[in-house]
């Protein structure tokens, strides 16, 4: 899904493809109604079942996963303030 996409469906609300939804698209619960998919931050912690489920755990989502989880600890650990 390009940003255009993104944007097109997050503003209205409705009008996901039978193929995005395949792919885990969904606007989550979880997110108080946020447009999720695979390859986003929030879909690492949704907890909604279905395809996103399976994005979550398969080779893909991993490694989305474990890259997400380096970043934010590098961040962390960079001696930043963090504004707390």
């Amino acid at each position: 899904m390009d940003r255009n996409r993104y944007i097109e469906l997050d503003n209205a609300g409705t009008g996901l493809t039978p193929e995005e939804l395949e792919q885990g698209w969904h606007f989550c619960y979880d997110w108080d109604g946020m447009l999720v998919g695979p390859n986003t931050d929030e879909a690492s912690v949704c907890l909604c079942n279905g395809k996103i489920a399976e994005w979550k755990v398969s080779e893909e989502g991993i490694k989305y996963i474990d890259d997400l989880e380096r970043r934010m600890n590098e961040h962390w650990n960079s001696g930043q303030d963090h504004g707390f």
